[in-house]
């Protein structure tokens, strides 16, 4: 199966897109990685001298972590429908 197919398949117009459908709706807790890594990231981004330094450093460990399930996720779904890891480089929205 081709990305194009993907796309279609998860009715998305992006690859990343499609690829994040696909993890949400296949893979066990897929939905859950990924609403709190975009969470975390949020998170992170907004952080601005409201927490500590070690405060930080935990919220950069777990989104280090939810990033690493991230692509392990995404590994797998490129693995079951045979793409390159190309099509997974896509930037995020």
């Amino acid at each position: 199966m081709s990305i194009r197919d993907l796309t279609q398949k998860y009715k998305r117009q992006k690859a990343r897109q499609a690829v994040n459908a696909a993890i949400r709706a296949e893979l066990p807790c897929g939905a859950e990685v990924l609403d709190l890594a975009s969470k975390y990231e949020r998170l992170r981004y907004r952080a601005n001298g409201a927490f500590t330094a070690e405060e930080l450093a935990l919220i950069e460990a777990v989104c280090a972590d939810l990033q690493r399930l991230r692509d392990a996720f995404g590994n797998e779904i490129a693995r079951r429908y045979d793409l390159t890891p190309k099509s997974l480089t896509e930037p995020a929205l």
